[in-house]
């Protein structure tokens, strides 16, 4: 939260501008896996940000890296701290090597060049007969799970405890 004290130091010794910097943030606003280049803005709560802005100014290069928005206000913080799900390495790992096989695209400030890179390397279809990434889907895992029932065993010993706690019979079922 306090990234902007190093930033700025570094701006300041190697003569740089906010121009010459870029910086790469998890973004809450921004579906999961989505990605969006942009230059200056507000830093919409985001600490890190509001540190580099008040060490830096507001013009420099942000490549915002969507996490999803969990859904509820009070769950933010724990999101936003924790780790990532192992079910998000399916796009969470092939974004990361897109960023950083395309990152000289934004050195060469063509932040255009350097989306459309990572927008068609990470729509590939595995399935089309080519290697490539899966499919991204635009919610967060947490979005998607919602509103599906979830499937609930009707044998097993799982299906026993439920049936206890729940208070059902055999005749129940």
């Amino acid at each position: 939260n306090l990234s902007g004290e190093a930033v700025g130091e570094a701006m300041r010794f190697y003569k740089l501008t906010p121009a010459d910097i870029t910086v790469f943030h998890d973004e809450l606003d921004l579906p999961a896996a989505k990605v969006k280049v942009k230059v200056g803005g507000g830093h919409g709560g985001h600490n890190g940000l509001k540190s580099i802005d008040a060490h830096c100014g507001r013009d420099y290069r942000r490549v915002r890296l969507g996490i999803g928005h969990p859904g509820a206000k009070e769950l933010v913080h724990a999101h936003v701290l924790g780790d990532f799900a192992k079910v998000d390495q399916q796009w969470l790992d092939p974004l990361l090597d897109d960023i950083a096989q395309n990152a000289v695209l934004l050195l060469k400030g063509d932040g255009s060049q350097f989306m459309n890179k990572l927008t068609s390397s990470l729509t590939v279809d595995a399935g089309n007969g080519r290697a490539g990434k899966p499919k991204v889907a635009e919610q967060s895992h947490i979005r998607q799970a919602r509103g599906q029932k979830p499937q609930i065993p009707t044998s097993g010993p799982m299906a026993e405890m439920l049936r206890k706690l729940l208070g059902k019979t055999d005749s129940d079922k």
